[in-house]
This record gives structure tokens, C-alpha cells and sequence, in this order.
């Protein structure tokens, strides 16, 4: 729907007007009000109750190893430059990108496979026959296309197939966290979510409520914990991994080198959502079979849409102390971010270069 020059999602008016349960009337009231205040002063003895769960967790250090020149992996043996694989990655601009490869379907004439909804994505595949299944799946996909699929890395060489051209995109873990935290309260979000699967069960009273200063001030909550050496699945570094034992680990450092390696070798283009404009150009350059054309067509059609770019309309202001506490455990997770953002840079600047040439 759209009023004056402001877009509004369906489900939006759907929570806020003709819902009959006053749970989502309750919903946007409270995720539109200003958050309760909070010290986060207490935060710190949860800082020390994290450390002592876990004493022997060894994390990186903020340095980033640099890497050499960039390679444009987009071409060469064994590789297919007519099919494109997006790993989308939750709250890292996935929807805007999967939006504007649908204008550039048309302006570069290749076909974007439908992606089924799910109720949870698949991320972890331990198992070697389904790895296999969905490689075959892939590969067997008439191109040129692009495929979107959120599973982790998977190397489709020990398959027996070609590797298709990947790209991926990737945000400052922190900012992910907060994001990922208010989406799961947001109005749109849970109005879809049970419009597309009727059973599933709606968020109790204080799961709405509960902010995030909140949630890390309590010691018993584990929504937003982040302990370096348990198992949480979905973080940055598992999608670059893959599926070996440790990939799942978060803050694992055997997790980080590999998913660096795996980067290196096997992905065109990771971008970064704050660096969007640099990414765009590099995609642009890098893969212009898919991408020719993408800061055009994102400035003219997605850029002012806040539905297309899935921009959170509830998502609170949260306090810098809360933010800076978080990022206390996401030491691996920065490495691996400020590497990827080194690489775009490095792309980006060969770009330049062979321009003043």
C-alpha cells in the first residue's frame, strides 16, 4: 500500500488495523514507543558470568592477516560463469539484493530460480547425501541463472560438478545481532511468518516486551547470548566455513581460517552492507553478466523503498553501552568482517587502477 510518498507493507496495516487478537494492536504500540530506561551498568556482571561459563575459549585477536592481490574468481577451470549462487545471510541486506537481481533478470536476461519459504533456513548440513542432493539440484538448474540458497559452503568439485560463481553479503556483527534481535518482535515479520505456516506458535506477552538492554542485563536469558566456544547456528563465519564439526562454533578460530581460505578461493564478491556503494561497483565489475547496471537500477527503483530494502520500521534506538558490551564476544566475528571489507577494498581499488591505466 502505498500513502503520499510512504510505503507500508500489507501485513503492517494487517497487524495494526484488522487483526482481531489484540496482541498485535499491543505489538506496534509497544515496538513504536521509546524503550523502558535501563542502566546497563549491570551489564558488566554479565560479562563476568559469560567469561567464567567459558574460561578456556581462545578468540582472535583484532589484527587482519592481509591477503594478496584480489582474484576475480569468476571465471576459469572448472567454474560456471553462467550460473550465480547468493547465499543470502539474515539481516545483511539479502532482500535488497534479491530484489534488485529480479530488475536485473530482465535488464541482463537470465532467470532467477524461485525460492521456497521455510520455517527455519537451512544453514548446517552434516549429512554427505544431502550436501550431494543439493548439489545436483544446483547443477542440473538450466542457466543462465541465479540460485538462491542460504545452506553454508559446500565444494561442489568433491561432487563431481562445476562451482557456480557465489557472491554473499555480510554487515559489523553487532549491528547484525541488534537487527536479528528486533526482527524476531517485528509486527510485518510475525504477521507473515503466520500467514505462510498457520501452526506456528505466536510469541508470548514478555518475548514482546523485552528489549534487548533488558535481555543482557538478565544472566539467565540466553536469546542474546553469544558464548565463544558453544554451538549457535547461523553466525557470519559458519555460512563461509561449511559443515565440519567446528563450523557451527561460534568464535572458533579453526572456523575463522577456513571460512578466510574458502573466501578467498571460492567467492567472486562478499560484500558489505556498509560499504554498499563499493560493493555495488564491484559487482558491477566483477560479475557484469548478472550485475551490469545494479547502482542504476538500485537508485532508481529500491533505494527509497523501505519494504524492498525490508527496513525495520520498530527496531528501537538501543543504548552504545549495550552495543559495546555485545561486542566483547564477537572478537572472531570482526576478524572475519574487517578481512571480507580488506578484500572489497582491495577489489575496489584494482578497479581504479586499471582505469588510470
Amino acid at each position: 500500500m502505498v500513502t503520499g510518498s510512504q510505503y507500508y507493507r500489507p501485513s503492517d496495516v494487517v497487524a495494526a488495523v484488522c487483526v482481531p487478537a489484540s496482541l498485535f494492536l499491543f505489538l506496534n504500540l509497544l515496538l513504536l514507543s521509546p524503550p523502558p530506561p535501563s542502566s546497563i551498568t549491570t551489564l558488566q556482571d554479565a560479562t563476568t558470568n559469560i567469561q567464567t561459563q567459558s574460561p578456556t575459549t581462545t578468540t582472535a585477536t583484532t589484527t587482519v592477516r592481509k591477503i594478496g592481490p584480489s582474484i576475480n574468481t569468476t571465471g576459469g577451470e572448472g567454474r560456471r560463469e553462467d550460473l550465480l549462487l547468493f547465499t543470502p545471510i539474515l539481516r545483511c541486506a539479502s532482500t535488497s539484493l534479491i530484489n534488485l537481481l529480479g530488475l536485473l533478470s530482465k535488464h541482463n536476461n537470465f532467470h532467477m530460480q524461485k525460492r521456497p519459504r521455510r520455517k527455519a533456513e537451512l544453514v548446517h548440513i552434516p549429512k554427505v547425501d544431502l550436501q550431494r542432493e543439493m548439489v545436483a539440484n544446483i547443477s542440473k538448474i538450466s542457466t543462465p541463472s541465479v540460485v538462491i540458497e542460504s545452506a553454508a559452503y559446500i565444494n561442489f568439485t568433491v561432487y563431481g560438478k562445476e562451482r557456480p560463481i557465489r557472491v554473499s553479503l555480510v554487515r559489523d556483527p553487532v549491528e547484525r545481532a541488534v537487527s536479528w534481535y528486533y526482527h524476531a518482535r517485528a509486527p510485518y515479520h510475525l504477521v507473515e511468518r503466520h500467514a505462510a505456516f498457520p501452526d506456528t506458535i505466536l510469541p508470548s506477552r514478555a518475548f514482546l516486551k523485552k528489549d534487548l538492554e533488558s535481555c543482557l542485563k538478565s544472566r539467565s536469558d540466553t536469546e542474546c547470548r553469544y558464548i565463544p566456544g558453544k554451538e549457535m547456528l547461523g553466525h557470519t563465519v559458519e555460512f563461509f566455513c561449511g559443515h565440519q564439526d567446528f563450523c557451527p562454533i561460534f568464535g572458533d578460530m579453526r572456523a575463522l581460517l577456513r571460512a578466510k581460505e574458502v573466501v578467498e578461493r571460492e567467492w567472486a564478491v562478499v560484500g558489505v552492507l556498509e560499504e554498499w556503494n563499493n560493493t555495488l561497483h564491484v559487482l558491477h565489475h566483477y560479475i557484469p553478466r548478472f550485475f551490469e547496471g545494479a547502482s542504476q537500477l538500485y537508485y532508481e527503483h529500491l533505494h527509497h523503498s523501505k519494504t524492498k530494502t525490508n527496513t525495520n520500521f520498530y527496531k528501537p534506538q538501543v543504548d552504545p553501552k549495550a552495543k559495546e558490551f555485545l561486542k566483547t564476544s564477537f572478537h572472531v566475528e570482526y576478524e572475519f568482517y574487517e578481512f571480507v571489507k580488506q578484500r572489497l577494498h582491495r577489489q575496489y581499488r584494482a578497479l581504479n587502477t586499471a582505469n588510470d591505466l
